[in-house]
């Protein structure tokens, strides 16, 4: 059985992902498994060191402790009818986490990107960057924040996933990874793009026809190019619609997604870089600080 990894660091904020990674446990017939990543950070054993405590008996502590607490999580899944596990392992969170999930058979890594900040605790954001960047399996990063009064024992709905593409290859690298999860779980996919018109393009071209026409033109070229992806994803019976907007690229995917009422936000993390194609990557950042709905990212490579 292929793996969701959900690693948590025992704070409430982290197991704001779990609603994410059980619609999809269910849907792809994944089993969860809850990793819990232990470490005392050299300048900590140090400080241990001079004061005469055995570094090693507080990690077994700190070992010990993240154990009782996912059992405690396993053990609630389980009651919900969910297949889920725990493991362990030592090291910094973010190496602990890549490394478990190319070593097994991870299908992708859902995880929250902030954290309590404190003892035996992630900054999350940090950890979320370093897993993002390393991971070679796609990784589900949700905004958490205080104060969620959703049950995160209780599965949510993906209704409606938005996949922002550019028009380049490598952006379309993220349709096989959201193909078979919006079959799974009987989504709609909608493709988008915001055209993007360069000063270049107006003063090389036609001096006569107006800005508005440049962009009626660019507009008509992204819906094209959208209609012609969303045949073919159609042909393997997916629902599929497209959407196209005027503006900022990480802006404009933000207000459809809230606007629109996206479950899902799924991207590469990079795209064709060059005059005519978005920087993925940045786009993906922006999108990530600023919006609210959870972001698949899959590394285009």
């Amino acid at each position: 059985m292929t793996q969701i990894l959900v690693p948590l660091d025992g704070s409430p904020l982290a197991e704001q992902v779990l609603p994410c990674a059980m619609a999809l446990s269910r849907g792809l017939g994944a089993e969860l498994v809850l990793l819990g990543a232990v470490s005392i950070p050299p300048d900590t054993e140090e400080i241990l060191d001079r004061a005469g405590v055995r570094a090693d008996a507080l990690l077994e502590e700190l070992r010990a402790e993240a154990t009782e607490h996912l059992c405690q999580v396993v053990d609630e899944l389980r009651d919900r009818g969910m297949e889920a596990r725990h493991v362990i392992q030592k090291g910094p969170a973010a190496e602990a986490i890549v490394r478990y999930a190319e070593q097994m058979d991870v299908r992708q890594i859902v995880m929250a990107t902030h954290g309590y900040n404190g003892p035996n605790r992630w900054t999350h954001g940090s950890v979320a960057e370093r897993v993002v960047q390393s991971a070679s399996v796609p990784v589900l990063l949700m905004r958490v924040k205080e104060m969620q009064y959703r049950d995160p024992r209780q599965p949510v709905c993906f209704q409606r996933i938005l996949v922002p593409l550019d028009g380049s290859v490598r952006a379309e690298r993220v349709l096989p990874v959201v193909m078979p999860i919006a079959e799974a779980l009987g989504c709609e996919l909608v493709l988008f793009q915001v055209p993007i018109v360069y000063v270049s393009d107006w003063m090389t071209g036609d001096w006569s026809m107006p800005v508005q026409g440049i962009l009626a033109a660019a507009e008509q070229d992204a819906r094209t190019y959208l209609e012609y992806i969303a045949s073919r994803l159609q042909r393997n019976g997916l629902e599929v619609s497209i959407a196209t907007e005027i503006g900022a690229v990480a802006a404009s995917i933000i207000q459809y997604a809230e606007d629109t009422g996206v479950d899902l936000i799924a991207m590469c993390t990079h795209g064709r870089t060059g005059l005519r194609r978005w920087t993925l990557g940045s786009v993906a950042d922006r999108v990530l600080r600023a919006g609210r709905v959870p972001l698949l990212l899959v590394r285009a490579a």
